[in-house]
């Protein structure tokens, strides 16, 4: 009977491995269409599943509203490319719109040309249907502005979005360059990355802003995008470069050449700032650091160098109005926040506590409340020859302000001799030829510094990368 069992039960069980490797065997299903204009395109689109490549011929596209609405999947998104990356030029009164999930937009060129939309030229949304995992990559988008009114180059909406590997230069339109919006206080995870923001100036009305995370309505929500690994070069930022009014967001790794302005947490909390390098500016009077207000921030590895009396400090801490609220567009009062591993070398203004004064275009709103509870750690500050104090109290403090290991040297140390956690010490950094300075082998806080800034040609689309 044990081998009778035995019997019955091996047909079964081989018959059940047959299905099961006749199932894994079967491929996927996937088309690949060439299209030669936009009826070709938008039957493309409309007929897309998971896996398929739509690929555009090379060639001037004039005029287009592209709308790419799509379900792929993570390992089967819906592709729509270049035939050759950067020779399918967008030009004429065109954009570009996304919405689905899992789609890819790789190698196109906007150039010689306008949004045709009211407001935005690329938006991860189509009608009330947003996009979400989606990508686009490789693209430029080169001086594509309005002669008159505002434009946004890129709007996001939905969750997952990235774009990354892309050129956005020339814009003189007026409005952000490239805005999250946040309608929820759901979280967005997006993702900005090695890209190449240049030659923006000062046009007022947000214009010189190259990205703004969330617009202050959901502020103490957390948005959690990554803004990584960018260059943002010949800018005249109007005070602020990368602007945050959300929670929760990354800002790491980014290169800042001759752009004027700041990263400024402007509404939000637990937002970290890590790894940037801040260059000096194209023009001082807007030349700035980072500007924090808010809660919970950490400040760290950070290189500053060259930022200017004209202009804001290296970093700044922000006093808060008691009676602000999302929406109102106040200051929320600072408190929180750890300053540690950053590097501070000839600036005219290193760090500022207790920045005061009336509140932009709100008559009678006062910022008033004190910075409240500071750590300073290991950070490094070679002062110039300015009388400003390496650090500056317009107004003191109140709360836990501690110092650890820090190292000061030159300048107007006045007063801070004898604080434990601040040692008056040449922190071995000598000037290279490339205008940066560099820790020696044998300094202490070397390790301040995670990787050197970024070059041009780790940026932008490959079909034009840029040497250094």
């Amino acid at each position: 009977m044990k081998n009778l069992h035995y019997t019955l039960r091996l047909p079964f069980a081989f018959t059940f491995l047959i299905v099961l490797s006749s199932f894994k065997l079967q491929p996927a299903t996937s088309n690949k269409y060439f299209v030669t204009n936009q009826t070709e395109l938008a039957s493309a689109i409309g007929k897309s599943v998971p896996g398929d490549i739509i690929t555009m011929k090379n060639g001037v596209w004039n005029n287009i509203d592209i709308v790419f609405k799509g379900v792929g999947s993570e390992n089967r998104p819906i592709t729509l490319k270049a035939e050759t990356a950067g020779q399918v030029i967008i030009s004429g009164s065109s954009s570009l719109r996304l919405s689905g999930e899992y789609l890819i937009v790789d190698g196109l060129n906007f150039k010689n040309g306008h949004s045709s939309r009211n407001f935005h030229l690329i938006e991860f949304k189509d009608g009330k249907i947003p996009a979400n995992h989606c990508r686009i990559t490789n693209i430029s988008v080169s001086r594509f502005n309005k002669e008159d009114g505002t434009d946004t180059w890129v709007g996001f909406y939905g969750k997952h979005n990235r774009v990354d590997h892309s050129l956005f230069e020339g814009k003189v339109s007026k409005s952000v360059l490239m805005i999250v919006w946040r309608s929820t206080p759901e979280a967005d995870y997006h993702r900005i990355d090695h890209n190449h923001f240049k030659d923006i100036p000062s046009i007022g009305n947000g214009g010189a802003i190259a990205i703004r995370i969330g617009d202050g309505t959901q502020a103490l929500s957390s948005s959690v995008t990554t803004v990584e690994s960018n260059i943002f070069e010949n800018m005249l930022g109007i005070g602020k470069i990368i602007n945050i009014k959300s929670s929760g967001n990354i800002i790491r790794g980014n290169t800042f050449i001759k752009a004027s302005g700041s990263i400024c947490l402007r509404h939000g909390d637990n937002n970290l700032i890590e790894g940037n390098y801040i260059l000096p500016g194209l023009r001082d009077n807007y030349t700035g650091g980072i500007l924090v207000i808010g809660e919970n921030h950490i400040i760290r590895h950070n290189y500053i160098q060259g930022t200017r009396r004209k202009g804001k400090p290296a970093i700044v801490l922000y006093e808060g109005d008691a009676n602000n609220y999302q929406g109102k567009g106040s200051y929320y009062p600072t408190k929180n926040i750890l300053i540690e591993n950053n590097t501070l070398v000839d600036n005219d203004k290193n760090i500022l506590i207790g920045q005061i004064g009336q509140v932009y275009d709100k008559p009678g709103t006062e910022m008033t409340v004190p910075v409240e509870n500071i750590t300073y750690k290991k950070n490094v500050i070679v002062g110039n020859n300015t009388v400003t104090p390496l650090i500056e109290i317009l107004d003191k403090p109140k709360g836990k302000i501690i110092y650890e290991g820090n190292l000061f040297f030159n300048g107007n140390s006045n007063g801070l001799e004898n604080i434990p956690g601040i040692s008056i010490k040449d922190p071995l950094l000598t000037l290279g030829a490339d205008s940066i300075y560099h820790y020696n082998a044998n300094s202490p806080l070397k390790s301040n510094i995670l990787a050197p800034p970024l070059k041009r040609n780790e940026v932008g689309p490959t079909w034009m990368r840029i040497s250094n």
